[in-house]
């Protein structure tokens, strides 16, 4: 490759990761309503015309806005988690950090694409496709953390279970600061089924 491609691929990356990480951030200040491709190449600071040459519609920008942030997150999560140590203990941790996720901007942003997917027939399938995606990847970062684990039977179930309880607190939560006290009871729950699992796994 040309000195001259690369520069014109690092150019296009960098304007496509701008425009990506603006329209996530009017996601949480405006919500999916207030969220528009021109507010986004404003936010950005490129043309009308550069987005659009990424991104045909609304709908495109903000799945594929969501999709950038959570593979980063995704990397994000797994590299914060030590690799070596007490298995429960990082079970311990990966919880805590999934709790701070849910609880934060992305998911928020996430959030609304959910909501706006309800009544927006454009967003009904790519958000259908971003959630299997989100699974499948929230998976390959759970055996990455409990390898082995992931042939026991009931490994899937905690999965779902632990995802689920994590994001249904952090949706009932929104805008309580304090939670810890929720957090120790819904976590101790979930690191005794992880306990359980993990015992079946060395017997």
């Amino acid at each position: 490759m040309s000195d001259e491609r690369r520069q014109q691929k690092e150019r296009t990356a960098r304007t496509r990761a701008a425009v990506l990480e603006a329209t996530i951030e009017l996601l949480v200040q405006r919500g999916y309503a207030g969220t528009s491709t021109r507010l986004a190449a404003e936010k950005a600071g490129v043309s009308l015309g550069a987005l659009q040459h990424h991104f045909r519609t609304k709908a495109e920008l903000t799945v594929d806005a969501m999709r950038f942030v959570t593979d980063r997150l995704a990397d994000e999560f797994v590299s914060a988690i030590p690799g070596d140590g007490d298995e429960i203990e990082r079970v311990s941790l990966a919880l805590d950090r999934l709790l701070v996720v849910f609880r934060g901007p992305t998911f928020a942003a996430a959030l609304e694409l959910h909501l706006a997917a309800r009544t927006d027939e454009s967003l009904r399938e790519p958000i259908r496709q971003l959630h299997l995606e989100d699974q499948n990847r929230i998976r390959e970062s759970a055996i990455e953390l409990m390898p082995g684990v992931e042939d026991q039977p009931g490994f899937d179930a905690w999965l779902l279970m632990s995802v689920s309880a994590i994001r249904g607190m952090a949706v009932a939560t929104m805008g309580v600061e304090d939670t810890e006290e929720e957090w120790q009871l819904l976590k101790g729950q979930l690191l005794d089924s992880a306990t359980e699992l993990l015992s079946k796994e060395s017997t």
